[in-house]
């Protein structure tokens, strides 16, 4: 099943739709030296991500995506050889053209994400720095016409790979196929941006200043929350259930959580394991009625409960006494920044937030303490000057 409207199919090997696939146009360039790409998730099905090229058209290439588990650490490590070299812009690192022939690698590591996610996926993998490391000097700018590069001499990842293997190899006269190859994607797309017509309005970006904040943030009883919820048995056509409702108060550091058991089929083996429960959690967790019980008197009366999103309210809405006041974080960061926020874990890693685990099961740990961070960093910009005593967070009985 496709996103795509009626009669327009999609290719699910380049990720673009069937009357742009290039996939018969793409060469296949034989190379001596292995390539790994360790790409960041958010580039997987991304329609234009270089990496995807990189591994259609080079038979000894690989990609391994580095998915966020329990910890959220995007932790990723195949197995090279210990003379792989990794492309990386360190500025010890020495040159690939610099490299002796008795230096050249048999594997080449390059990682594939946007800057900021590249960072990452380097800091979250600590092995790689057991590998040494080369960078490039681009001779001229990126071609890459239909992404920005943050630098003039930032590259994309397959300009990346081509320059370090035309290092390695010199005798390889086919790489340039594989940057004919890239060419042809941006000037296919270039191309349908400037001949489709476009229907409706074409909405501008301005600046504007930043909105008020909400003053629920600086409200001393603030309930920060976070809910894990699921499709009893993985059914598309089946409303979500909460699975699990944690909170923490940032004044006083005080934590609650409660697990709600399924009333039904409950969540698959594979959504608790991303969720890091167990089915034992779930046999000893509470019913819903309880957990509304135990959550009322955690909040008190009139406390404003605030989340990441929208949607953890909702979600946790079976728990919040009628007439809560809530807040959106995600809401309240976009106003305070005037700036798209992403993804959570994206926010701590632009604004260097310190996050604590919270005393609570599974992966809400690192969520919910995320989300505290950054309620900690909103509350700072509330009122001028006025800040709350925020506590480390604690479990209570």
């Amino acid at each position: 099943m496709t996103n795509e409207p009626a009669g327009i199919g999609r290719c699910y090997r380049c990720l673009r739709p069937q009357r742009l696939c290039y996939c018969k146009s793409l060469p296949i360039v034989p190379t001596r030296t292995d390539v790994v790409v360790l790409q960041h998730p958010h580039e997987r099905t991304h329609p234009f991500g270089t990496a995807r090229l990189v591994g259609l058209c080079l038979p000894r290439a690989r990609v391994h995506v580095a998915y966020a588990g329990a910890a959220d650490v995007l932790r990723c490590e195949p197995d090279v050889p210990p003379d792989t070299v990794v492309l990386w812009p360190r500025p010890d690192a020495p040159l690939v053209e610099d490299l002796r022939e008795h230096e050249r690698p048999s594997t080449l590591l390059a990682i594939d994400g946007t800057w900021a996610h590249a960072k990452r996926l380097h800091a979250d993998n600590p092995w790689l720095s057991r590998l040494r490391h080369v960078r490039i000097d681009p001779a001229e700018p990126s071609r890459y016409r239909i992404r920005r590069e943050p630098r003039a001499d930032y590259v994309s990842t397959l300009e990346a790979i081509v320059a370090a293997l035309r290092a390695f190899e010199p005798d390889n006269h086919r790489l340039g196929e594989l940057v004919d190859a890239f060419d042809r994607m941006i000037d296919q797309q270039v191309h349908l941006v400037a001949t489709v017509p476009r229907v409706g309005r074409t909405h501008r970006a301005r600046l504007r200043e930043s909105r008020a904040l909400s003053p629920l943030l600086a409200d001393p009883c603030l309930v920060v929350a976070y809910a894990e919820a699921s499709a009893a048995g993985a059914d598309p056509a089946a409303g979500r259930e909460l699975v699990q409702w944690a909170a923490v108060r940032p004044t006083t550091g005080e934590t609650f959580e409660a697990i709600l058991r399924p009333t039904g089929r409950g969540p698959t083996d594979a959504h608790l394991d991303h969720m890091a429960l167990s089915r034992t959690d779930l046999a000893n967790g509470d019913t819903a009625a309880g957990a509304s019980e135990r959550f009322r008197r955690f909040l008190g009366d009139g406390a404003p409960v605030t989340a990441w999103t929208s949607t953890s309210l909702a979600w946790g809405a079976p728990l919040l006494p009628a007439g809560t006041p809530t807040t959106v974080l995600k809401t309240n960061y976009c106003n305070a920044t005037n700036h798209r926020a992403g993804y959570l874990e994206d926010v701590v890693a632009r604004e260097h937030l310190t996050v604590e685990p919270v005393p609570c099961h599974g992966r809400a740990a690192i969520r919910l303490g995320q989300a505290l961070a950054i309620a900690r960093w909103l509350e700072l910009r509330t009122h001028e000057g006025r800040t709350l005593p925020f506590a480390t967070p604690r479990s209570t009985p």
